[in-house]
């Protein structure tokens, strides 16, 4: 089928939705790209937060081992 045979109606109504297709295809994946910043700054907080618990808890046990030393 040659395309010059299609109606002119068919290819406008065909572009409508190819455009529309392209349009939320680039919006999904912009919204995506955003969403997926937003979690890899909370992951990176809860790190630091993971690491400073560590980090205490570490403290703690020396604290602990000293006293059971003093004994």
């Amino acid at each position: 089928m040659d395309i010059t045979q299609l109606p002119l109606d068919q290819i406008l109504s065909n572009g409508i939705f190819a455009c529309l297709f392209l349009w939320l295809l680039i919006d999904t994946r912009k919204e995506a790209k955003q969403r997926e910043e937003k979690m890899y700054f909370q992951i990176d907080k809860q790190n630091e937060a993971q690491d400073k618990i560590v980090k205490s808890l570490e403290r703690l046990e020396n604290q602990i081992s000293q006293l059971q030393n003093e004994k």
